[in-house]
């Protein structure tokens, strides 16, 4: 379990080192590798289409954490002092713990990607705004 947890860790960590060592005119095109358009076509289709799988993704993480707290409250009850099986209903409340975290974390990103894309511009500041003389980097 430590080394998945490690291993996963270390590709997340990595992952923007490869991201941005990528040239933008070495990715081919739609049409380029002959197929069609995207059928997301505006930003907001894009958002809709986000806030829907992360509905899915909030839904699914939910029911899995009734599950597993269902699961944890049988081992508790049969149990009987049996210290092997307290430890694994321990450990399945740690798991319903971490998919309640993960469902959050996933309406967070939503709102975070939806306002980044619905308003790029905000915490620039304008070009009007700036005195004479002054160029925006």
């Amino acid at each position: 379990m430590k080394k998945i947890f490690f291993l996963a860790t270390l590709i997340i960590l990595a992952l923007p080192l490869v991201t941005f060592a990528i040239d933008p005119g070495t990715i081919p095109t739609a049409d380029e590798l002959g197929l069609e358009n995207s059928p997301v076509q505006s930003v907001s289709e894009g958002v809709d289409l986000l806030a829907s799988t992360v509905k899915w993704v909030y839904l699914v993480f939910f029911v899995l954490t009734v599950l597993f707290i269902l699961l944890a409250a049988y081992d508790y009850l049969t149990g009987a002092g049996e210290p092997e099986k307290i430890k694994t209903a321990h450990k399945k409340l740690v798991y319903a713990v971490v998919a309640i975290i993960v469902a959050l974390m996933a309406v967070g990103f939503q709102a975070i990607v939806k306002n980044f894309l619905e308003n790029p511009g905000t915490g620039s500041v304008p070009d009007e705004s700036l005195p004479s003389g002054y160029n925006q980097v």
